[in-house]
């Protein structure tokens, strides 16, 4: 069945526990007996939901309320629980339409970042990309010429529309080469310089540090570097760029106020030690959801995303903006309670830090996931020797940036043009 994954169920289950008490045997006949009944507990090689004939739909429902990791680890547990989970994929490679394991991680990439990213234009125009390119691809291989691309303006305005084509398209066709889990851990890879990739333009800039999404548009031109450096480096995650410039205390502070998008599986217990950090950052973003109206995509523990809001009263943004404004003469508090509320305080280090902040994921898929990175990035930097990106007064304001497009399973390419307008193209390793 289709479960909503923000509906509120009052399941009540029953399970049969049996809890085995030590006792000291009598016999011969009763330690017999004691070593029999051990053995057949411990051959019952059924997954657990099945051992306590749990119906599908509940099965999800419970899956609904674990964190990625925990899931991954129930189907550590023996190899019924695995084939539950990861479906075929734990065999072949490939998993079969419509299995429960495909139930499961689709509705976990759901909760943690498909709900979030549906309700957010630049999440959608970065699904439609990818759509209308497997559409492309899909009619090329049928014989059907040219494909017929899905309006971005329509689709903007339909994020269920949008997310219908998703699970259809992509989850259903196996779009993106492999299971929902192998979908799932390569959208955690990737999802920041996916989203991200076109966006750095003076009317939009977009930059990824630590995990989390900033937008600069309207600090650029305050910036004590001036904005190009800033919007050359925008469009894609920054983290190495921001640390080794070694950005101040005060830096660090003044980006949180221009936080966008928080991934909750990057952010630390409390970078202040000195206010009262008793609730954990997940009941924050909990406890402030209605005042504040975030979207934390129906799931407030563990991972997932969480948008933050934008100051709505013309007091709240004539501030924000004043802000900004000087920030090179007057630094912003160092200790801002909206700030703490949100759970901002704990998203960026306040002193340097040269390792980036990533979820945890599996060895295998990050392995995968660096090695393809290496080898594009490589690629990228040969093309622009050959093409001569980013010299001269009329070339391109960046040279080529790759990302990884989860949905077709390949990496891409994009640069700006003088106009500071995206090109994105494919990659060609011949």
């Amino acid at each position: 069945g289709k479960v909503n994954a923000n509906a509120n169920v009052n399941v009540k289950v029953k399970m049969n526990v049996n809890v085995n008490v030590k006792e000291v045997p009598s016999s011969d006949t009763e330690m017999k007996r004691m070593r029999k009944n051990s053995n057949a507990n411990d051959n019952d090689n059924r997954d657990l939901f099945s051992r306590h004939e749990l119906p599908p739909d509940l099965m999800l429902h419970i899956c609904n309320y674990l964190t990625a990791r925990d899931v991954t680890v129930i189907s550590s547990v023996n190899q019924s629980s695995r084939q539950l989970i990861d479906g075929d994929d734990c065999n072949s490679g490939s998993s079969s339409d419509g299995s429960d394991g495909d139930e499961i991680w689709t509705l976990l990439w759901k909760r943690d970042y498909g709900n979030v990213l549906l309700e957010w234009d630049i999440g959608r125009q970065a699904f439609q990309r990818s759509l209308n390119h497997y559409h492309s691809k899909t009619q090329a291989q049928v014989g059907r010429g040219r494909s017929i691309s899905i309006s971005l303006a329509s689709s903007l305005s339909s994020s269920s529309s949008l997310e219908q084509q998703i699970q259809t398209v992509i989850f259903r066709h196996g779009g993106h080469g492999g299971g929902a889990k192998h979908f799932y851990f390569h959208f955690q890879q990737s999802f920041l310089n996916y989203i991200l990739a076109g966006h750095n333009s003076p009317t939009l800039c977009l930059m990824g540090i630590h995990g989390h999404i900033f937008d600069f548009t309207d600090f650029a031109p305050s910036h004590p570097g001036l904005s190009d450096p800033i919007l050359v480096e925008g469009g894609r995650d920054v983290t190495l760029w921001f640390e080794e410039h070694r950005h101040s205390r005060v830096a660090r502070v003044l980006a949180r106020k221009l936080c966008v998008l928080v991934d909750k599986s990057c952010m630390t217990t409390s970078m202040n030690m000195n206010m009262n950090m008793n609730m954990s950052i997940n009941n924050r973003l909990n406890r402030n959801r209605n005042s504040e109206n975030i979207n934390t995509g129906g799931k407030d523990e563990g991972g997932g995303l969480c948008r933050i809001p934008r100051p709505a009263s013309k007091k709240a943004k004539l501030e924000r903006r004043k802000l900004l404004e000087k920030s090179n003469t007057t630094p912003p508090p160092m200790h801002d309670i909206r700030d703490v509320k949100l759970g901002l305080d704990a998203i960026l280090p306040l002193a340097n830090f040269s390792t980036p902040r990533r979820p945890l994921t599996l060895y295998k898929m990050r392995e995968e996931y660096e090695h393809g990175k290496e080898r594009t990035e490589a690629w990228a930097s040969r093309h622009d020797e050959v093409n001569g990106r980013g010299k001269g007064a009329s070339a391109n304001k960046c040279g080529m940036r790759v990302y990884y497009d989860p949905f077709a399973g390949e990496w891409k390419g994009w640069y700006s043009d003088p106009h500071w307008n995206p090109i994105f193209c494919d990659i060609d390793f011949d």
